[in-house]
């Protein structure tokens, strides 16, 4: 009878223990409150360095991407439509290849890509999303941070606009 218990009290830790795991893997913002952002500095399409400070007061979107990623170049039009919507005042959305960068250049022209796009040829690119909290290191991976620090969005795996919207901090009555 006392081993049928021991059993019984260890399936349910571990059950819970498998459930936490779970929970910790699908919850994509889930960070701890005080880790601090890295620090980047990468050159656009046209040589110009960019960093996500360049554009106080406002919501910065990292998207992470390649153009070999069905996944990637599935959610860019909605991030191009986004930054015409959004980019003026509230939203600057910033595209890190993690590719060539003549052939993210030919793409990103192709398509009308309307925000920067820089290019990480290499391991460094998956280093910067590991840095920024990528778990799989699969593409796309998108993070949100608001003018004040706060990171609103986490996610691997493409990302709709209409989940990108949900996390903006606009103004009433826009």
């Amino acid at each position: 009878m006392k081993t049928w218990i021991v059993l019984l009290v260890i399936a349910v830790i571990a059950a819970a223990g498998g459930f936490a795991l779970q929970q910790s893997m699908q919850a994509p913002d889930a960070l701890p409150a005080q880790a601090a952002l890295p620090s980047f500095s990468i050159a656009d399409l046209g040589g110009e360095p960019v960093t996500p400070d360049d554009f106080p007061g406002k919501t910065v979107l990292i998207n992470f991407w390649a153009t070999w990623c069905p996944p990637c170049r599935d959610e860019i039009p909605e991030l191009i439509a986004l930054q015409d919507k959004y980019g003026e005042d509230h939203l600057q959305i910033l595209g890190i290849a993690l590719d060539d960068r003549a052939r993210v250049a030919e793409y990103a022209a192709r398509i009308g890509m309307n925000y920067p796009v820089l290019v990480v040829e290499g391991a460094d690119g998956f280093d910067l999303m590991d840095a920024y909290g990528a778990r799989i290191g699969g593409l796309p991976f998108n993070v949100m941070i608001h003018p004040d620090g706060r990171v609103a969005l986490r996610h691997e795996g493409a990302v709709t606009g209409d989940e990108i919207e949900s996390r903006l901090k606009l103004p009433t009555g826009m």
